[in-house]
């Protein structure tokens, strides 16, 4: 079964499920009972920071041909990419001195495939646009702890899951027909660097995230394992207020 036909059977309530998620564990960590318990556990409350930053990827293009037969040696894929916006609201528990992180993000991303396939007949382009919302999870490791037992610098590992809410596919010239999923998910990696606090009262950093998950699209000649796949890098500046705590 290909993994575009998998995803169109996924029951529209367990889209709405996986969209509440970020609220229902905000509202989860928020009562009273659950935050004594994490008091009782590591001494500190969840902490809240936002995000905001460029981001640069999108679909992987089969640059290299693979898993295309007969090709000539004449035929090429090309691909480019446009930097575009991030933006997120993240929370990090710290539950027996282990950091869990999770938030929502916010990515836009634009994108141009080029098929200059002269031995099938195919030459175009063909543009995308789309936007999507994301829920990270994430293990983090703090090193370099201040005064305020805060950390310095965070790596981070874990997953992310996204749902592709707008999309805009422009095509010109001929090109094959495709498919595209809403959603994708696969690891992630990140780490962040908090070198200035602000009259004692926010810790202000940069961010850089990468992504390689799922087959996002797919057209017969992104068939090839990992083509049609999702990637990006996302960079920006994160700000911890330090008395912001629920």
């Amino acid at each position: 079964m290909k993994l575009f036909d998998f995803y169109s059977k996924i029951n529209w309530r367990f889209e709405i499920v996986l969209l509440m998620l970020p609220g229902l564990f905000v509202a989860f960590v928020s009562c009273s009972s659950v935050q004594k318990t994490l008091a009782s556990n590591s001494g500190n409350a969840s902490t809240v920071s936002f995000l905001a930053g460029v981001s640069a990827g999108g679909l992987v293009e089969n640059s290299k041909m693979s898993g295309i037969e007969d090709n000539a040696g004449i035929d090429a894929i090309t691909g480019a990419t446009k930097t575009t916006f991030n933006a997120g609201v993240h929370t990090e528990l710290n539950l027996k001195g282990h950091f869990i992180e999770t938030g929502l993000d916010y990515m836009s991303f634009a994108q141009k495939v080029e098929y200059n396939l002269l031995s099938y007949s195919v030459n175009g382009e063909r543009d995308f646009r789309f936007h999507q919302i994301r829920l990270p999870l994430t293990y983090n490791l703090h090193l370099f702890k201040n005064n305020r037992n805060g950390a310095r610098f965070v790596l981070k590992a874990g997953m992310t899951i996204g749902y592709t809410f707008n999309k805009s596919v422009t095509d010109r010239g001929n090109v094959p027909e495709y498919e595209f999923s809403e959603w994708d998910w696969g690891p992630t990696l990140g780490l962040a660097f908090y070198p200035i606090t602000l009259a004692d009262k926010y810790r202000l950093g940069v961010y850089l995230d990468l992504f390689r998950g799922s087959r996002i699209f797919e057209d017969r000649f992104h068939t090839a394992e990992g083509m049609g796949g999702h990637s990006y890098m996302k960079f920006g500046v994160t700000l911890h207020p330090l008395n912001f705590k629920f």
